[in-house]
């Protein structure tokens, strides 16, 4: 009887789920860059900080052990600097939020009058816009590292573990496009054995 060795198995579907969230993610960013206005959106945001969060997940689940897959243990430490960065983003865009819906006891709290509250919510905004430029600019520099990475995995890849990536890879892309990747199960093609 032949050892299934499960992390090899299912390597291929980790790392077609870690790109394809993390390009989501990206397209999603670079879509805000374009819609870059003093309002930024809480909700698109959270979406991007759960796409990083998947792909940060299955980044993990694709490397075997420190320092074997040294590339991909720093992709997935990028990612989980991009998912920082919209945490940022999150945290000053709630803080403004609070503070433009503060009352008069949370004034009254910071011995404030509502102009300079007002001043501390725009400031807010200017922060998480500062740091919207900065991933938008940390991933422009990404783009050919990340291009180069997939193309390694592409050329050492086995044919059967390649042919399982892209069905993967296939997959996903129509669940985060159609939104239904929150409530994915794991398909057939986790299975090696299957068709």
């Amino acid at each position: 009887m032949e050892i299934i060795d499960h992390f090899e198995q299912n390597r291929p579907v980790h790392l077609a789920r870690r790109d394809v969230y993390f390009e989501r993610a990206s397209e999603l960013i670079f879509a805000q860059q374009h819609a870059l206005t003093p309002e930024i959106k809480i909700e698109e945001y959270e979406e991007i900080l759960f796409l990083l969060r998947i792909a940060r997940q299955h980044a993990y689940f694709s490397i075997r052990e420190s320092g074997k897959n040294e590339k991909d243990e720093q992709f997935g430490r990028f990612i989980n600097l991009l998912a920082g960065n919209v945490k940022a983003i999150l945290s000053m865009l709630n803080l403004k939020g609070m503070l433009e819906s503060s009352d008069e006891s949370f004034t009254s709290f910071l011995c404030a009058n509502h102009a300079s509250v007002a001043l501390q919510a725009e400031e807010h905004q200017r922060r998480a816009n500062d740091i919207v430029r900065s991933i938008h600019n940390t991933l422009r520099l990404a783009e050919e590292p990340f291009k180069n990475l997939k193309d390694e995995h592409a050329e050492d890849m086995e044919k059967e573990d390649l042919e399982r990536y892209e069905k993967a890879r296939k997959h996903f892309t129509v669940l985060v496009r159609e939104g239904r990747h929150r409530y994915s199960i794991a398909p057939s093609f986790w299975r090696a054995s299957d068709s």
